[in-house]
């Protein structure tokens, strides 16, 4: 497979890393979505592998953007094409995702009640897909969040500054049916793959800088350090690759989507690692771009199926069958 980036792909490459510096670490969602609006990063039915692009270059400054811009282009593209999917290609209102599937709200006579556990971003102006209990099965449910009968619980998260995560309560709250789940959460898997790749190189990064003599002194031993960032490397070059295979074909398949996933999770959480070993006992001072990352990262395990969610899709789809 051909992975060099069309002129397309680079220019919202390119896009991306602007935006990423445009951005403050603390930008709220709202500001994140219509900054990328602008930058034409928001955008129907888009080449998936220029989001994910985008998205990487954007997480290289700021996790909490990367994750909102990527939670709003799941949104919008797995929404048919009506009033409300044109709001958000417009930037005006912010998609969220409900990320854990702990609570999941039922249908009850075409209302929604119960509660969505780990919905983000929350904010005045959104429109959230939640799963929904419908029959005997689980389908996906469009709500915008200043709905009647919505309550929202914000939840304080250790990391993604200016992301605001966090609970709703539904009580007869009207909804629009967006269809199957597997849509959202494919897009999402991968988006936030990326996200995850992005966090990860900057950790390497900022390791390397360490390393080449640049800002100070980390962890002894020329050796060790070699075959630290050596492993970071590698690892992070093969979770792109996973990550670009999955938004590269032609149909979109939830076990490569959780494949890529997967493999971004566990490579930059062990970049985030193996950097603060490098830096050393700078990285532990408040503020610093690994003291960050460190808590950023955790976010990677939790949302859109954690660890165990994502192997079990991956088995189920592309392991043979006895």
């Amino acid at each position: 497979m051909d992975f060099t980036l069309t002129d397309l792909q680079r220019a919202w490459q390119l896009n991306g890393q602007s935006l990423g510096r445009e951005l403050g670490v603390d930008s709220s969602a709202a500001d994140v979505i219509a900054a990328a609006a602008r930058a034409g990063l928001v955008e129907r039915n888009p080449d998936l592998l220029a989001a994910a692009v985008a998205v990487e270059a954007v997480a290289w400054e700021s996790a909490g953007a990367a994750i909102a811009l990527a939670l709003h282009a799941g949104v919008l593209n797995g929404l048919a094409d009506n009033a409300q999917a044109a709001a958000l290609a417009r930037g005006e209102i912010v998609g969220a995702i409900a990320l854990s599937s702990d609570d999941v709200p039922s249908d009850e006579g075409g209302r929604l009640m119960g509660r969505a556990s780990w919905v983000a971003p929350l904010t005045g102006n959104g429109l959230a897909i939640v799963g929904m209990r419908s029959g005997d099965g689980l389908v996906a449910a469009a709500v915008l969040l200043d709905a009647p009968g919505i309550t929202q619980e914000p939840a304080g998260a250790a990391g993604l500054h200016g992301l605001v995560c966090g609970h709703l309560r539904f009580e007869m709250t009207p909804f629009t049916s967006a269809g199957p789940t597997q849509p959202f959460m494919s897009r999402a898997r991968v988006l936030l793959a990326a996200a995850g790749v992005g966090m990860g190189r900057r950790a390497l990064h900022e390791a390397l800088a360490v390393a080449r003599g640049k800002t100070g002194h980390g962890a002894g031993g020329e050796q060790t350090v070699q075959g630290l960032l050596a492993d970071a490397a590698t690892e992070l070059d093969a979770a792109r690759m996973l990550l670009w295979k999955a938004a590269s074909a032609e149909t979109l398949s939830l076990g490569d989507a959780s494949m890529a996933k997967l493999a971004s999770t566990e490579a930059t959480q062990r970049a985030v690692a193996r950097a603060t070993q490098v830096v050393g006992a700078d990285s532990f001072r408040a503020g610093h771009i690994l003291d960050r990352l460190s808590q950023d990262v955790r976010a990677l395990e939790l949302f859109a199926g954690r660890t165990e969610a994502l192997r079990e899709a991956v088995a189920m789809e592309t392991l043979p069958r006895t």
